[in-house]
C-alpha cells in the first residue's frame, strides 16, 4: 500500500484510525459511485429494488469500517 495512507489519515482524516484510512476511502467512494449511477440511470434494468440496494451497500460500507449497520 506504501506510505500515502499515513499521510492521508494525517491531513484529511486526522480522526481516523491509520488502519481504517484505507477502508474508510473505499466506502465512501462505494457510496458515491452508487449514488452516480443511481442518478444517472445505470442500474435500469439491472437491480430492480434499488432503495433495498443502497441499504445493502450503506450496510456493507458501514460494516468495513466497523459500525453497526442500520
Amino acid at each position: 500500500v506504501g506510505a500515502w495512507p499515513a499521510v492521508v489519515g494525517r491531513d484529511v482524516l486526522p480522526d481516523v484510525p491509520p488502519a481504517l484510512v484505507v477502508p474508510a476511502i473505499a466506502a465512501w467512494t462505494q457510496l458515491f459511485g452508487t449514488v452516480g449511477f443511481e442518478l444517472f440511470g445505470q442500474y435500469e434494468n439491472v437491480v430492480d429494488d434499488r432503495e433495498a440496494y443502497l441499504d445493502a451497500v450503506a450496510d456493507a460500507a458501514a460494516t468495513s469500517v466497523g459500525l453497526p449497520q442500520r
